[in-house]
């Protein structure tokens, strides 16, 4: 069994990428201020040493690498019966607690990875909290690290798709499937199916039969997968298509996907508040959390392309704005409106802002500036002395209802008027804000119980030909914490593995970091 452990430990690490041991004897960031690692290790000195060995060679199930915690040194120490040697048990409870810290909030510091990135390295665990854990599991290393980790349930369905792969991954992987020269599509007959569908079974697809026939049920799945790549899906594998790269993939390529993700995960709180909203904005999806309430809402989204990213973030909507006006960001000024104004003759300047009930007001709103006395086309972002303001109307960029947020970046929830677009698959297509598919829902959920009922609210709300001097605020009683995070495979309820394109680039950047510190 001992060899069994480390064999599957050195099997992760040459799957995923082999790496040197940590230097352990550096100083561990973000730690609690009023401890020091001395305080921590005489609390895992109470550690039942095998329960701090299984708890290391299986932290492949949290995404780590045994192998840069569990090093064959120690196995042969453990084999032998030296390791309960103070210098080296010392040694391995310093790798314990590194474990500990890297579960629980995460081997990377965000906030260096990148400038959209701005979730603050969370604070790791007290003493006291240690060894109430220690004594609450009878010494057991092993759920200690268990009950340390996160637990929200993005998390959590992670770690159950790792299971599913790693062990895969341990036997070779899957095989590559080699793409043909024919078309396939509902009815169609091919050797090449049975591979395809042996993937997409275990990926979790309902595939009932294993054979060479592309049937109604292979038909769905490659119409999720299309979807998830973001393709308009049309449910047929065409020869040099994005289809055939999907299936293309390496297993270890999607376990450092999974990986990837389930670090990001560790930024966040390790249990979500009972009432929350997450964005995933790989995915371009919300849901809405209340377990109070049990109640769960899910819809589309849209949210930054991938020059204007969505920040990765956590925050909270504090009220809500219904008839919004829209105050146009600076980046989209110079980079979309200008460009389409500066060809304008006079007329055609005063027809525009007309017609897309947009008014010039002075740097400070004090008052408003007639939008044909601008040299339109010597504007640049050192001589932007005034802001364009949308009017409340049903086609205002910012929809009927916004949701406003603490953060300083400008970035909050919105209704849109290009509501569309929620057809299409392809859905990172704003400026960094998030658009909702169905904003008057959470404006329901989030009014409920005031003056402010469903009926009320779309009374209220702008009708098309409308056009409102002003918008208006409606503060929150309960504010409701935001997160918006790029998440780039997920297992939902009904068990399937799905993946979508990296397209914020964070993935890389937090598997090199991971790399640099010795995984």
């Amino acid at each position: 069994m001992r060899k069994q452990y480390l064999l599957a430990a050195l099997s992760f690490a040459i799957s995923v990428g082999t790496v040197a041991p940590r230097a352990y004897a550096e100083p561990m960031t973000a730690m609690n201020s009023l401890a020091s690692s001395q305080d921590y290790l005489n609390a895992l000195n109470a550690l039942d040493m095998s329960s701090v060995r299984e708890a290391l060679v299986n932290i492949w199930s949290h995404g780590m690498n045994p192998n840069a915690y569990w090093t064959p040194e120690m196995e042969q120490a453990f084999i032998s019966g030296q390791i309960e040697q103070a210098p080296l048990r010392r040694q391995v409870l310093q790798v314990y607690l590194q474990a500990l810290k890297d579960v629980a909030i995460g081997s990377t510091d965000p906030q260096s990875l990148a400038s959209d990135i701005k979730i603050k390295r969370k604070d790791f665990f007290t003493v006291e909290q240690i060894n109430s854990l220690i004594l609450a599991n009878g010494g057991k290393a092993d759920l200690v690290l268990e009950q340390i980790a996160p637990q929200s349930p993005a998390y959590l369905s992670l770690r159950e798709a790792l299971r599913r792969l790693y062990p895969l991954l341990l036997k070779g992987g899957w095989d590559r499937i080699s793409p043909v020269n024919k078309e396939l599509s509902l009815g169609v007959r091919h050797p090449v199916i049975v591979k395809l569908k042996e993937r997409l079974q275990v990926l979790g697809y309902k595939i009932s039969s294993i054979d060479d026939v592309f049937d109604q049920e292979m038909l769905q799945a490659i119409n999720d997968v299309q979807t998830n790549l973001r393709m308009k899906p049309d449910g047929k594998i065409s020869p040099g298509g994005r289809t055939w790269g999907f299936f293309w993939v390496f297993c270890g390529e999607r376990v450092r996907q999974i990986q990837a993700d389930m670090e990001k995960l560790r930024w966040l709180p390790q249990r979500l508040e009972d009432r929350h909203i997450f964005v995933n904005t790989a995915f371009s999806h919300f849901v809405l959390t209340d377990k109070a309430q049990n109640k769960v809402m899910s819809f589309k989204t849209i949210n930054g392309t991938t020059e204007r990213k969505t920040p990765t973030m956590r925050d909270k909507v504090t009220y809500l704005v219904l008839n919004p006006t829209w105050t146009v960001p600076p980046t989209v000024f110079l980079n979309d409106k200008v460009e389409i104004i500066k060809n304008l003759d006079k007329n055609g300047i005063r027809k525009y802002f007309t017609d897309n009930n947009f008014e010039v007001y002075t740097s400070d709103f004090s008052r408003t500036i007639d939008p044909t006395t601008i040299n339109w086309r010597g504007i640049s972002s050192a001589n932007v002395n005034f802001y364009i303001r949308q009017k409340p109307n049903y086609m205002n960029a910012l929809g009927v209802v916004k949701f406003m947020m603490t953060n300083p970046y400008a970035i909050y929830l919105h209704d849109t008027n290009q509501r569309e677009l929620f057809s299409e698959a392809q859905r990172l297509r704003s400026s960094g804000c998030v658009r909702l598919e169905k904003p008057l829902d959470l404006a329901e959920y989030l009014l409920a119980g005031t003056e402010w009922s469903r009926p009320q609210i779309e009374n209220f709300v702008v009708k098309p030909g409308q056009v409102l001097p002003d918008e208006t605020r409606v503060n929150l009683k309960n504010p409701i914490y935001v997160y918006l995070m790029p998440v780039t495979s997920q297992m939902n309820s009904d068990g399937v593995i799905r993946f979508v394109e990296d397209a914020y680039g964070h993935n890389q950047l937090i598997l090199n970091k991971v790399r640099g510190i010795g995984r």
